[in-house]
């Protein structure tokens, strides 16, 4: 975070973890710790105002992968609950000029490779809309203003064509494929698709390779550029 201050890898805050033995710990209901991450969300909490923008939030991941809740037996098998939480699609675009997309994309590169490097499956994107106009529109335009404060995407860049703040951030980076849980998953993915059906590799057992290329082809995706209004 020293040497790369525009990465979007969400910092985390701290670590906090339970000191004694407890009865939720012991039968798996509660957890024995917990990670404490900074809040991509922040200002939302304020008091609703006429100028204070709509937001909208997504949880992005390549959607291509086998989800067993989802593609098995049709998804007959689980509820529309649990299928919904699964992966969540972005139905529009991010407007970006030239120079903020291929900023973005730098990043992301840079990000994705330091988590493939170190075996690292199944993260997402984290994305943050806020629409902003008028008044609320030269706010965010100040946030761009190098002069004052260099634009990230943890503070807000305003999209190209003003009518969007966006922030972004990679999450759940945890998951690393050497670790004895990955490696057992990874195992009854292989016998199913040997016993049962030939499927698509799960986002927790494909190689962080080929995870890193269709999750930096979905970020290409969601992205529009444009020509930013003056």
């Amino acid at each position: 975070m020293s040497n790369h201050s525009g990465s979007l890898l969400v910092r985390i805050c701290d670590f906090l973890a339970a000191s004694s033995p407890s009865l939720g710990r012991l039968f798996g209901c509660a957890p024995s710790h917990h990670i404490v991450m900074e809040n991509t969300l922040y200002g939302r909490s304020q008091p609703r105002e006429r100028r204070v923008p709509d937001w909208g939030t997504w949880d992005l991941k390549p959607t291509s992968y086998f989800y067993p809740e989802r593609d098995i037996a049709g998804g007959a098998l689980t509820s529309e609950a649990t299928k919904a939480r699964l992966v969540c699609e972005f139905h529009d675009k991010i407007i970006l000029s030239q120079e903020q997309a291929d900023d973005f994309f730098r990043i992301l590169e840079e990000d994705t490779q330091f988590l493939a490097e170190h075996n690292a499956v199944d993260y997402s994107l984290f994305l943050v809309r806020k629409k902003v106009s008028g008044q609320a529109s030269q706010d965010v335009s100040q946030v761009q203003d190098t002069s004052v404060a260099p634009a990230t995407w943890r503070r807000g860049i305003l999209s190209a064509d003003g009518w969007h703040m966006f922030r972004a951030s990679i999450l759940d980076f945890f998951w690393a494929k050497h670790k004895p849980q990955p490696q057992a998953m990874t195992l009854l993915i292989r016998l199913w698709n040997l016993l049962i059906s030939r499927s698509e590799p799960m986002s927790i057992t494909t190689s962080p390779s080929e995870y890193r290329e269709r999750f930096l082809k979905m970020c290409r995706s969601v992205v529009e550029i444009r020509q930013q209004d003056n």
